[in-house]
């Protein structure tokens, strides 16, 4: 069953049953989406605090590629 909670600031996380039927497709979408954001001071942040960020190696793997992204946005951005 997926559960999806929305806070006071309407951002929806996941509960860890649902991330961890999640696809590699379904991860990467809400690793894109839902999880981090760069702010206007070009500081990478959160989403939304005290949540699981992956429950499998595959989605660590995910992770670190988005973050790979991040970084060479950020290497161009000059930070």
């Amino acid at each position: 069953m997926k559960h999806t909670i929305t806070i006071d600031i309407g951002t929806d996380v996941v509960d860890i049953p649902t991330m961890q039927s999640m696809s590699a497709a379904e991860y990467s979408t809400y690793i894109e989406n839902s999880l981090l954001w760069v702010d206007h001071h070009d500081v990478l942040r959160a989403t939304h605090g005290d949540y699981s960020i992956a429950t499998s190696s595959e989605q660590v793997e995910l992770l670190i590629n988005h973050l790979k992204v991040v970084a060479d946005t950020l290497r161009r951005a000059g930070v």
